[in-house]
């Protein structure tokens, strides 16, 4: 199928899964609140290490059972559970009737950094103990990175366009990319799309800790971008799903518009699997590109949603990427790290930073960045610490996009362009 102009695409629905709230509404209201979901892990996940990972965004009241068949749940993953609750709430959310749809025509690029660890990790354990029999038939399939969007297409009937992302901590921000690329050439008129993560298990905690980069300790406030404090990342579980759409077709279908995803761009560092450092040139060029592709310019835009990954070179590499995208009005520009309340949540966490820009569109509203009291001023960055009006709702020259942005270990730099839908 060929089209002669370039086809544009909505958000037509919402999913979240978060450590503050289950529910797009819910996680919104928390975050532009400032409400914190970091807490306190179990003991068995340290050993009694003190300076082990023992804060994290984590889940704790999820019932699964509120959304899979207990057949279903058995034989899956908890990443996959968090990421079908998000599936069924965005669908419902986009009034979304797929047995209306040609299946050929939706699909679902959903992105998995760990895989389900969690379900491999308990059958080994149960290989080692009881021995082989003891091990589920559904291992095979439950640990992969692809089963996520395997059994949404399943359940749903997918036939189209369907992809897993794997790009470290950016993998949800590509996978909103790539299905909006696949909606404007033609390839799909509605994709499914998101992130999903849950790999808080003491295994992975004990190895990421090895890597130096993450809050180790009790502080569940300790997770500070931008801070004089700053100590790395505190880690999270969790899921969003956003329903893109093109335009004509949600149109036709009387579909609820929430925004337009206009400019998506990736560069890449190439300084080798290192944090991402004090560089950040190709990362003001993949702002620049998403900016130019959304076809906005910085007047538009009411504030970035930063990667805030709270290590002082990454920090350092974000301040000078939006100097250089930005120039003199770098300074004023607003910028912010909601994910602060939450936890960093891979490849859950450009998405789940995606729809709380959207109700920050919706709102007019800039969300805060917690737990930053003792900002450093080498960075001249306009760090938003409390919930701001990001514009008056009739202002004829009012800002209408926000720049998405993530940094990956292995040097990938990627910004996604959301602005109102008029």
């Amino acid at each position: 199928m060929r089209y002669e102009k370039q086809r544009r695409v909505v958000i037509t629905g919402l999913g979240a899964i978060a450590p503050n709230g289950l529910g797009s509404d819910a996680f919104w209201r928390a975050t532009v609140n400032g409400t914190s979901g970091i807490t306190a892990l179990d003991d068995h996940t340290n050993w009694g290490d003190e300076q082990a990972i023992r804060v994290a965004g984590s889940i704790p009241n999820f019932a699964v059972e509120n959304y899979l068949e207990r057949k279903l749940a058995h034989r899956t993953d908890r990443v996959t559970h968090f990421a079908l609750a998000a599936v069924q709430e965005a669908l419902s959310d986009a009034q979304l009737d797929l047995t209306q749809e040609q299946p050929q025509r939706v699909g679902a690029v959903i992105a998995n950094t760990m895989g389900g660890m969690n379900y491999v990790l308990k059958q080994l354990q149960a290989l080692y103990t009881r021995g082989p029999r003891a091990m589920s038939a559904y291992t095979a399939i439950a640990w992969l990175h692809v089963s996520t969007v395997g059994h949404t297409a399943i359940h749903y009937g997918l036939q189209g366009y369907c992809k897993t992302p794997l790009n470290d901590t950016v993998g949800g921000l590509d996978a909103l990319g790539m299905a909006a690329r696949a909606i404007k050439r033609g390839a799909a008129d509605i994709l499914i799309t998101g992130g999903c993560e849950s790999f808080l298990h003491p295994f992975i905690l004990q190895v990421l800790k090895r890597q130096g980069q993450y809050v180790t300790g009790v502080q569940p406030d300790a997770y500070r971008p931008f801070d004089r404090r700053a100590a790395g990342l505190i880690v999270a579980e969790g899921a969003g799903v956003c329903i893109l759409e093109e335009l004509e077709h949600a149109r036709q279908r009387g579909a609820p518009i929430y925004a337009e995803l206009g400019g998506y761009a990736q560069t890449n560092d190439a300084h080798g699997l290192t944090v991402p450092g004090a560089n950040g040139k190709r990362y003001a060029q993949a702002m620049r590109q998403a900016m130019s592709e959304a076809e906005i310019t910085r007047e538009q835009v009411a504030y970035v949603s930063l990667d805030g990954r709270a290590v002082p070179d990454s920090d350092r590499g974000e301040a000078q990427a939006l100097q250089l995208a930005f120039g003199e009005e770098a300074a004023s520009l607003p910028v912010s790290v909601p994910r602060t309340t939450i936890g960093h949540s891979y490849a859950a966490a450009g998405v789940l930073d995606s729809i709380i820009a959207i109700q920050a569109l919706k709102h007019h509203m800039v969300p805060p960045t917690i737990n930053c009291e003792a900002t450093d001023p080498e960075y001249k960055v306009n760090l938003v610490r409390q919930a701001q009006q990001a514009f008056a709702a009739d202002h004829e020259h009012r800002p209408n996009a926000v720049l998405i942005g993530g940094r990956a270990v292995g040097g990938a730099n990627v910004v996604l362009a959301i602005k109102e839908f008029v």
